[in-house]
């Protein structure tokens, strides 16, 4: 990454961090009845902070958009832009929905697909097929190989039901994001990072409202920051690469319907701590 590059990170970064400051606070003034949820600890906590997170991460990437037709050269990240923009605008549309939904009994595939031969169709499997056609479009704007697009569609649909998996405590699903987030924007592609750097700033500035459990990411919020996961992972890696993120979290996932990600990081102590940063 360029000077220049790192510059832009950082500005599109900031940008999300105070937009989303601003919009959290307006959110939690007044958060709908229908977002209350009752988090692990038995506290009631509004899931309103997905919104201010994808509508911050877009308005960084519009101010990224300006500053590439103004001839600002490492702003010109095209068809990426337009990549992340999808995958964030769908995922967060289909997660605030769900997220309405409230509560579902149906949990992990087996869950959902259950759910579908009594022909009752869950909010977790249209997030699903939504990650898997954002992941598709996604795929098809930066990618010419069909393997290359099939793999970028699973890893969009896949990293967004990771994330959300560990929207389980306050901080974790942030956390989680940017272990990975993290050194993609610094090793990664460039053009990602410009991307995902609205987003990212966004996520940075709403996670004490998380960790104070003052507000929860939510669906709405979970799902776009693991599609725009997926999308880096894609973009940053060979196609062996590809592949290898793809069996890990469909491992991550499977893993999911058999254990208890909560009771692993409660009894393991430095996953415990980890998981602790932050909180009071």
């Amino acid at each position: 990454m360029t000077t220049d590059q790192l510059m832009t990170v950082l500005a599109a970064g900031s940008i999300g961090a105070v937009v989303a400051a601003g919009l959290a606070r307006l959110r939690l003034s007044a958060p709908p009845s229908v977002l209350m949820r009752t988090n692990v600890n038995g506290k009631q906590v509004p899931a309103v902070l997905g919104g201010p997170l994808t509508v911050a991460g877009a308005s960084a990437l519009a101010c990224v958009a300006v500053a590439a037709a103004a001839g600002w050269q490492p702003a010109r990240i095209a068809e990426t832009g337009v990549a992340a923009a999808a995958v964030v605008a769908v995922m967060g549309i289909a997660g605030g929905r769900d997220d309405r939904r409230g509560d579902e009994r149906a949990r992990g595939f087996k869950g959902h697909l259950a759910a579908l031969r009594d022909r009752r169709v869950t909010g977790g499997l249209l997030k699903v097929v939504a990650g898997a056609l954002a992941g598709g479009m996604a795929g098809l704007l930066v990618f010419e190989a069909a393997a290359d697009v099939v793999a970028c569609m699973l890893l969009v649909a896949l990293g967004a039901n990771t994330v959300n998996l560990f929207d389980r405590a306050p901080g974790r699903a942030g956390k989680v994001y940017l272990v990975v987030a993290v050194p993609l924007l610094v090793l990664g592609d460039p053009g990602w990072a410009v991307a995902a750097a609205g987003a990212t700033g966004a996520l940075i500035a709403c996670m004490p409202l998380d960790l104070d459990q003052r507000g929860m990411l939510g669906d709405a919020g979970a799902n776009p920051l693991g599609a725009l996961m997926g999308l880096g992972l894609a973009l940053s890696t060979g196609t062996t690469g590809r592949w290898l993120s793809v069996a890990a979290l469909l491992a991550v996932n499977l893993a999911a319907e058999r254990w208890s990600f909560s009771h692993i990081i409660g009894s393991r102590r430095w996953l415990r701590t980890l998981d602790e940063i932050g909180r009071k």
